[in-house]
């Protein structure tokens, strides 16, 4: 952005998976987590892409982490640069990274900017990108610091994401299971439908045969969400597709027919980070409630 739209912005990084229009349209700045394939470090969304980490998978092994150090530092530089004084940082989770905990030290060195690191929890992929881009829209809307802190911590226990993988594979490779749970569910055609606790955690929402009942699951379970809620001022949608952008697609469309009235829909694409660790064909789906009424899109 090259205009400041009030004094707030707001910090992710490149695990949000946001479509690029929403860094073009609102105060949102995004930090590349690092994706490591030998000797070689690559900072996802600029040096790799996911699609660039799939067709090497087969073959290559993949690591990840942190944002380099001077990258965080000079994304900072460029957000005083721009005339933002206040920060919302929104990381992935710190049960999945310890870029909350590295961010969280060096914002307790800078002077120039107040900065509020957040443990976005429950929220990954595109529900961390929709989380960057409410606290967003409610920022240059002209809400208050003080006030955008609370609403961030509420959007934060208020959104859910489901995901459903085509493969154990690669969450075995990251040790997240053993082999033999990855070969007996390859063999079975178990798909998993993984989603994140309000610990950071993730586990299995269910399990289910074949694609097909996995997409079906995954539009129930949004739905079952949405109908066990509180109600609450508004509701977002979220899609997410990981190399598969025709069925990112048609669940994009069922969504929006089966939980209908929602305030804003976020389709994101799966970013190199994410691909590491979930592989190929991956479809997510989630709902986001506001605490509170949101301004105009």
């Amino acid at each position: 952005m090259t205009q400041p739209q009030g004094d707030i912005a707001i910090l992710t990084d490149s695990s949000c998976d946001l479509p690029q229009q929403y860094f073009k349209k609102y105060p949102i700045f995004r930090l590349p987590l690092i994706v490591i394939c030998g000797e070689t470090a690559y900072r996802d969304g600029v040096d790799i892409t996911a699609d660039e980490v799939y067709r090497r998978q087969p073959d290559e092994d993949f690591k990840t982490s942190l944002p380099l150090r001077e990258d965080v530092n000079a994304t900072f530089d460029a957000i005083a640069r721009a005339g933002y004084r206040q920060v919302v940082v929104l990381p992935l989770s710190s049960a999945l990274s310890s870029t909350t905990n590295q961010l969280r030290l060096i914002a307790a060195e800078r002077t120039d900017l107040e900065i509020t690191v957040f443990d976005t929890r429950r929220c990954a992929s595109a529900g961390l990108g929709m989380l960057a881009v409410q606290a967003a829209q409610y920022a240059v809307s002209g809400m208050a610091f003080v006030r955008l802190k609370e609403v961030v911590a509420r959007l934060i226990e208020d959104t859910t994401v489901f995901f459903c993988i085509d493969t154990l594979e690669y969450l075995r490779r990251g040790g997240r299971i053993g082999r033999v749970t990855a070969v007996a569910g390859s063999l079975l055609q178990i798909k998993p439908i993984l989603t994140i606790g309000s610990d950071g955690v993730i586990g299995t929402a269910a399990k289910v045969r074949g694609r097909s009942a996995a997409f079906a699951k995954l539009l129930d379970l949004v739905e079952e969400v949405r109908q066990e809620a509180p109600p609450a001022p508004a509701f977002n949608l979220v899609v997410c597709d990981g190399a598969w952008p025709e069925e990112g697609r048609r669940l994009e469309e069922q969504l929006k027919k089966r939980v209908p009235g929602f305030h804003q829909l976020l389709h994101g694409s799966i970013d190199a980070t994410l691909a590491v660790h979930l592989g190929p064909h991956l479809l997510g789906a989630g709902i986001q409630f506001l605490p509170t009424t949101p301004p105009p899109v």
